[in-house]
């Protein structure tokens, strides 16, 4: 009798040991005609996009999105982002980049207006753009509705930038060395806050509260940047492959491991990361997005799906 308690608090201890996901991923939809390395979900659309392509889906019904608009890039596409309904700012190297309509009769075709921007990493909040440039820095752009464009400064004491978000008046930045944090609440006199050099071949971030959650190769990393001026590594995982983006929605990290699907972790707790499920498309996942509920894959050569997440 006594041993079969124990067996039977052994299980019960077992299962209350792995989190439970509360929510079902299921897939709805999977596109094949296009191949898409990377997807944002920007002003209800879906954005996506490889090195020289733009495809751009309206999802009124997910179960069968809508192509609104194709363009092509004379130079490679580094990111792009989208203000309002209809102004599309494309990041790439060349200063000279065109980018055209691809016109086809097989969809409706809503009218956007393209902006070409120099840089490799690009961010938006409200009127503000932040266009990060490799070599020359981060510039700080007040975009207005769309039609203008004033340069607020150029902050250029940290260059080398992988991957950056803004909260103003913060901005998060991987540059080559690790993580960087820079006051912009001057916006012409943008000031470096703070380092965390602990960090190598860091290349994807995302926050959550205080808490940035890195991806560097197959490590992922919670920093804990409440004092702005001194960031702290308080968590490190090791993922089976490497780490190819990161999102946050309602303290769930989606996490796109290539060969290896999509991870969700439940991290309302940073010190205690919960394994809350896994998406197994049988296709390597590049990219991923999130929105009302939906998740949206990149699937590079086998196109780009959407789970219902709820």
């Amino acid at each position: 009798m006594k041993k079969t308690l124990l067996l039977l608090l052994m299980a019960t201890i077992m299962v209350f040991s792995y989190a439970i996901d509360d929510r079902i991923p299921r897939p709805i939809a999977h596109l094949k005609n296009i191949q898409p390395y990377n997807v944002d979900y920007q002003q209800d659309l879906v954005l996506l996009r490889n090195q020289n392509f733009i495809w751009i889906y309206s999802i009124f019904n997910p179960w069968s999105p809508r192509l609104e608009a194709v363009f092509t890039s004379s130079a490679l596409i580094e990111d792009l982002n989208l203000l309002g309904d209809n102004q599309l700012y494309v990041c790439s190297e060349e200063p000279s980049n065109t980018i055209s309509s691809v016109d086809t009769l097989s969809y409706p075709g809503k009218i956007f207006f393209t902006n070409p921007v120099i840089g490799n990493k690009i961010a938006r909040e409200g009127s503000l753009l932040y266009v990060a440039d490799r070599l020359r820095g981060i510039d700080i752009i007040d975009i207005g509705k769309g039609g203008m464009r004033e340069l607020k400064s150029t902050f250029s004491e940290k260059w080398g930038i992988r991957d950056l978000l803004a909260e103003y008046p913060y901005i998060y930045a991987l540059n080559d060395f690790g993580l960087v944090t820079i006051d912009i609440s001057d916006l012409q006199f943008p000031i470096s806050l703070g380092v965390n050099y602990e960090i190598a071949d860091a290349t994807v971030l995302a926050k959550n509260g205080n808490i940035i959650w890195i991806g560097a190769g197959k490590k992922l990393l919670a920093i804990n940047a409440a004092d702005m001026k001194h960031p702290r590594l308080i968590n490190l995982m090791n993922l089976s492959n490497e780490i190819q983006d990161l999102e946050i929605y309602n303290d769930r990290l989606f996490v796109a491991l290539g060969q290896g699907g999509v991870k969700i972790y439940g991290i309302k707790n940073p010190l205690k990361i919960e394994d809350l499920n896994t998406l197994y498309p049988a296709m390597a996942v590049y990219d991923i997005a999130l929105g009302n509920d939906l998740i949206f894959l990149a699937l590079g050569k086998d196109g780009w799906m959407i789970y219902e997440y709820r």
